[in-house]
């Protein structure tokens, strides 16, 4: 390792599971083994967690407490508050699937000062894995809780996930993101993990395309 390199004292950020259940989305790709399951996070786990992430707040400001699903909404409003409230200065993120988004969400994401993430993997044709429990097109649902964020001037991100790296697709999967306004965008090329185990191995070749291509639009 170079002299000058070093590894962070403290983390910057935590990760937090409230709940394993994902309502109403059931994607093809997904790798959690509960997501049907509602299991809540006790509010005992969370206080555990943060007698550190307290100690490590004064020498990181802006520390960020990411609220991560499975469905972090369908923790439900009230629960979800409580897990939070034993994290002192710290920002609070929610990486959603947006389709339990409505009026109630946007007012307690604003109280809160939530950074928000949603979950779309760009124009409705590259969404075909992301479904709901009843085995419909996930997109409509998703964007419905998009528009709704965007009503209520709560900015967001976005996290896609890429099952075809197609370079002919690049420019427009970009537009897509760029258009709808997303502070960031990851982007996350599908790969067999946990319960997903039928992942293509996308060719070297191509995704190396791909990636060239996103960078160039």
């Amino acid at each position: 390792m170079h002299g000058t390199t070093r590894l962070a004292t403290v983390p910057h950020s935590v990760i937090m599971q409230p709940t394993t259940q994902c309502l109403p989305m059931d994607c093809t790709y997904c790798y959690l083994p509960f997501r049907k399951i509602k299991n809540l996070m006790p509010v005992s786990v969370a206080e555990a967690v943060a007698q550190s992430v307290n100690r490590w707040v004064p020498r990181v400001p802006g520390f960020e407490v990411v609220w991560h699903g499975g469905e972090p909404l369908t923790t439900g409003r009230e629960h979800l508050a409580a897990l939070m409230v034993p994290f002192k200065g710290v920002k609070h993120s929610v990486q959603t699937n947006a389709a339990l988004v409505d009026d109630a969400w946007c007012e307690f994401l604003l109280e809160h000062d939530f950074a928000v993430g949603v979950s779309i993997d760009g124009p409705e044709d590259m969404n075909t894995r992301r479904v709901t429990l009843a085995g419909h097109p996930g997109f409509r649902v998703t964007m419905r809780g998009i528009e709704r964020l965007q009503r209520h001037g709560i900015p967001f991100s976005a996290i896609a996930v890429v099952s075809d790296p197609d370079p002919a697709d690049a420019a427009r999967f970009y537009d897509f993101f760029a258009e709808m306004g997303v502070s960031t965008l990851g982007v996350n090329v599908e790969e067999e993990e946990g319960v997903n185990l039928g992942a293509r191995t996308a060719d070297h070749g191509r995704t190396v395309a791909f990636w060239t291509a996103l960078a160039d639009a």
